[in-house]
């Protein structure tokens, strides 16, 4: 992991996005970390979207909440419920 600068970063973006092919960056500002230069591949996007979608991580929250109280459900009823 490295860290740059704003100014280093913007004055170098190529070489940063190629250099965050290798290894995340941290971009500081005055000093303090403000921001991460990760790579994204065309596999990861999906899942990037999904995952910091905050409906989606509503939804996920809200499940695992009915699932902590309440608990979950048997896989065989899981399972007949999929083959139907």
């Amino acid at each position: 992991m490295k860290l740059a600068s704003v100014k280093d970063v913007k004055n170098k973006l190529s070489d940063y996005l190629k250099k965050a092919e290798r290894e995340d960056i941290i971009i500081t500002r005055n000093g303090r970390p403000t921001a991460v230069l990760h790579h994204l591949g065309e596999d990861d996007l999906e899942d990037y979207v999904v995952e910091h979608d905050p409906k989606f991580r509503k939804i996920i929250e809200k499940r695992w909440g009915a699932y902590s109280t309440r608990g979950g459900r048997p896989l065989e009823k899981v399972l007949k419920r999929f083959s139907e």
